[in-house]
């Protein structure tokens, strides 16, 4: 899988390069009742592989694949999407793909079963090296007090995203996660979402929201430097990974002037069924 990633034509958004990467990305898959991933042999060698994660709560999966490595490409990624089809259960409507613009293979995959192009996106990367131009800053950790007024802001800034606030705030206990907020004239603000994973030696930031009404204030370059500093402080952390919409130019200009660096340019398809 890491040896396959590592190449654009064959690049699955859901997952890293390396090895480590890929084994942190695979443990924290929720995987379905039965098996989460399948696999295709030939002749004693794997020809290809496809996973799933599913959210019942949402009604959503993430097919994490096809990755192939066959002549039959076609073949062999049709044949493991029906597998997988059999373990999604019927209260799951939505299927998401996500990959390297260079995975036509993929691209034509996600058409001939009829799921639709949804949105354009980056992959962004700030080395630990770059750990200089952060800012310092101050933010407190999340207060139960403000889960309201949270769970408001973020269902208006990602509606029906992958997680949910109440998610959140259950992720946010456990040490390798932290949730910072933003108080405005005593007032929730803005929050942001960061997790680390020492074992695969990266961070990666799922969210960073700010209420419409106090952007252009500086708010987000706070809540950012506040993450990326916790992130850092960890040891063996030496990069951190974020994904943002390529229409977003004013949150592609605040990653900018923090060194992040486009990693690689992806497509998002989905398909209601």
């Amino acid at each position: 899988m890491a040896r396959l990633n590592q190449d654009s034509e064959h690049n699955i958004g859901y997952f890293g390069e390396t090895e480590a990467e890929v084994r942190a990305d695979i443990t924290a898959i929720l995987p379905p009742e039965g098996d989460g991933y399948l696999a295709i042999s030939d002749q004693g060698e794997i020809a290809g592989l496809l996973g799933v994660e599913i959210d019942t709560e949402l009604g959503r999966c993430w097919l994490l694949g096809p990755l192939v490595q066959h002549e039959a490409w076609d073949s062999v990624a049709d044949t493991l999407y029906e597998k997988i089809l059999a373990v999604i259960p019927d209260a799951v409507n939505d299927q998401e793909l996500f990959f390297d613009v260079d995975n036509i293979n993929l691209q034509q995959f996600a058409v001939r079963h009829g799921f639709a192009f949804y949105t354009d996106a980056v992959v962004l990367a700030m080395d630990k090296t770059s750990r200089q131009v952060i800012p310092p800053a101050v933010a407190p950790e999340f207060d139960n007090k403000y889960t309201e007024e949270f769970t408001t802001l973020h269902s208006r800034l990602f509606p029906n995203t992958y997680y949910s606030a109440e998610q959140l705030i259950k992720k946010a206990r456990d040490k390798d996660k932290c949730l910072f907020f933003h108080i405005t004239d005593g007032k929730f603000s803005g929050y942001i979402f960061i997790q680390a994973r020492e074992s695969s030696q990266d961070g990666f930031i799922d969210f960073i929201g700010v209420d419409e009404r106090e952007r252009r204030k500086g708010i987000g370059k706070h809540l950012l430097s506040r993450g990326l500093n916790w992130t850092f402080s960890l040891p063996g952390v030496k990069k951190v990974t974020l994904t943002v919409k390529t229409s977003n130019i004013p949150a592609m200009r605040l990653y900018e002037s923090l060194d992040f660096k486009i990693e690689r340019t992806t497509k998002g398809f989905r398909k209601r069924s």
